[in-house]
């Protein structure tokens, strides 16, 4: 077993709940009662559903990367699936925090913006190490 590989996974762990829990500040950085009040219902609802099960979705991530490190750090099928997955997950994240936000908004957020973009980075590399290095 890869002891420094385990402790960064449960590292990745707590860093994925951390962005969960940041989750519930962005409604009011980023007014999401006025904004979304400019919109349909059915896009205000469609909208605050994703959200919520991307919260899940993080926390699942979350629990998971804590309770069971030795789980995805090994080489069987599902850990090295989970691994993998949460590899493009994170990597994906990666090019929509530098690429796709506005820059604008980026600019007025330095501190946000590097703290999250570090964030993803590491998730990423980490969930990539873990894929192809799990022994």
């Amino acid at each position: 077993m890869n002891l420094p590989l385990v402790l960064l996974i449960q590292m990745a762990g707590v860093t994925q709940l951390l962005i969960a829990l940041a989750n519930f500040f962005a409604p009011a950085k980023f007014g999401y009662r006025e904004n979304l009040g400019k919109v349909s219902p059915i896009i205000r609802q469609v909208f605050l559903v994703h959200a919520a099960y991307i919260v899940f979705v993080l926390v699942a991530f979350g629990l998971i990367s804590l309770v069971y490190p030795r789980d995805l750090c090994s080489p069987a099928g599902l850990g090295k699936f989970l691994c993998g997955f949460m590899a493009f997950f994170w990597s994906l994240r990666v090019g929509l925090q530098f690429f796709y936000y506005d820059l604008a908004i980026k600019r007025q957020n330095p501190w946000g913006t590097f703290c999250f973009g570090f964030a993803f980075l590491y998730l990423a590399a980490v969930f990539t190490a873990a894929t192809f290095l799990a022994k």
